[in-house]
């Protein structure tokens, strides 16, 4: 692999955050996230601002001052999705009294998610620099509505799931499958995680026990998947 520069926009996974049950912390950090397993192997400079509970809109904000400052990368790889399509659980407290469930949105509505998407794969080609996509990671539904109820309403949330856990996942399919199109329409390249971890015979396994972020052999599992289709990334300049 040629040597090439990487910035990296995205949230939790790529920050590499694993929750441990024995911790003290909501959350930790692990040394072995996926893209430093990779840059070991690949040996690419790498910039990564991936912050915890990143969603577009604060990403698009960060992109527009790092091109601001004079930043540049031959790479830009961009990953959001499962925060934007999230929901703010702390207004389910026991007791609350809720709006209408079917007027509390996400935390980033879909048009305006593929607006920021847009507006950031816009601004790396205007600088010069390739933007690719990683989408998103499944979540395990059941894990990570438990890990939703701890200190909230738990009733009132599975009230406006509609009565299953698995009602998360289809929303977050949703922006999976709005992603797709978007990478499709505008000729983007992508890291396809999803189909990795969709087509495991047991992804809780490679999974922390919230649901949603991988564990440290589900980073080992996604390093691998950058140090296979990195190299196959083409320059747009």
């Amino acid at each position: 692999m040629e040597k090439i520069s990487i910035v990296v926009f995205g949230d939790s996974i790529l920050k590499g955050v694993v929750t441990i049950p024995e911790s003290k912390n909501l959350f930790d950090v692990t040394e072995n996230d996926s893209l430093s397993l990779a840059q070991k192997e690949l040996g690419f400079e790498l910039d990564n601002r991936s912050i915890y509970g990143n969603i577009t809109s604060k990403g698009l904000v960060k992109l527009q001052k790092y091109l601001e400052k004079g930043g540049h990368a031959d790479l830009c790889v961009i990953e959001f999705g499962s925060n934007d399509c999230d929901y703010d659980w702390n207004i389910f407290t026991p007791g609350a009294q809720l709006p209408a469930f079917d007027s509390i949105p996400p935390k980033v509505p879909m048009n305006d998610y593929l607006t920021n998407l847009e507006a950031m794969v816009n601004l790396c080609r205007k600088h010069k620099i390739t933007p690719v996509i990683m989408n998103l990671i499944p979540y395990i539904c059941d894990k990570w509505f438990k890990t939703i109820a701890k200190g909230h309403d738990q009733a009132a949330i599975l009230q406006f799931l509609g009565g299953s856990a698995d009602t998360l996942g289809k929303n977050q399919e949703k922006y999976y499958k709005a992603l797709m199109d978007f990478v499709s329409k505008k000729g983007l390249q992508l890291i396809d995680v999803w189909k990795l971890f969709s087509g495991l015979e047991k992804p809780e396994d490679f999974m922390c026990d919230d649901g949603i972020h991988p564990n440290e052999e589900g980073y080992k599992l996604l390093a691998n998947l950058w140090i296979e289709d990195l190299p196959k990334i083409k320059k747009e300049f």
